[in-house]
């Protein structure tokens, strides 16, 4: 094999190794669960919980309030979809999430390494289902990662049994 041959294999074996390693990192691990007694049939309107039931870590001081919107933007489209509406009055459940920033980021900290939707009942607060996700989460609204995860996450919600 010539000098250039061996070249031109090296320069292709490096970018089909980069590609494999990209697409390695894209993939996000889904967890779901779910109360296996709960009735889902009723359920029609939900609600977001008040910001004191949301979780999140803060680095170096970030504030969430856009990746908690853009979240819930993400998700009110879905689950509209789905043939649930946002009430204006007394939902039959409520949604709130859990996130954490990935540690290491520059001063935005728009990446997350875990996000979570946890769905309870609206009167009592009884847990009925989570969905989460754990990867690098890109937060920023305009790369489509994060509403590509809220699919991801919501795509078992409600549950089938």
């Amino acid at each position: 094999m010539s000098f250039e041959s061996r070249m031109r294999f090296g320069s292709s074996f490096a970018v089909l190794a980069a590609s494999a390693a990209l697409l390695s990192g894209c993939g996000a691990t889904i967890n779901h669960t779910y109360d296996p007694v709960a009735s889902f049939g009723g359920l029609k309107s939900y609600a977001w919980a008040t910001a004191a039931m949301t979780t999140f870590t803060y680095y170096h001081g970030h504030d969430s309030a856009l990746i908690v919107k853009n979240v819930e933007y993400e998700a009110d489209q879905l689950l509209e979809k789905k043939g649930f509406t946002k009430a204006t009055g007394k939902p039959d459940f409520l949604i709130t999430m859990s996130f954490d920033y990935a540690t290491g980021l520059d001063q935005y900290g728009w990446e997350l390494r875990m996000l979570a939707l946890q769905v309870q009942t609206a009167d009592s607060n009884q847990p009925l289902w989570q969905g989460s996700a754990t990867a690098k989460i890109n937060a920023d609204a305009a790369t489509g990662n994060l509403r590509q995860t809220v699919e991801q996450i919501l795509a078992s919600f409600p549950p089938k049994k």
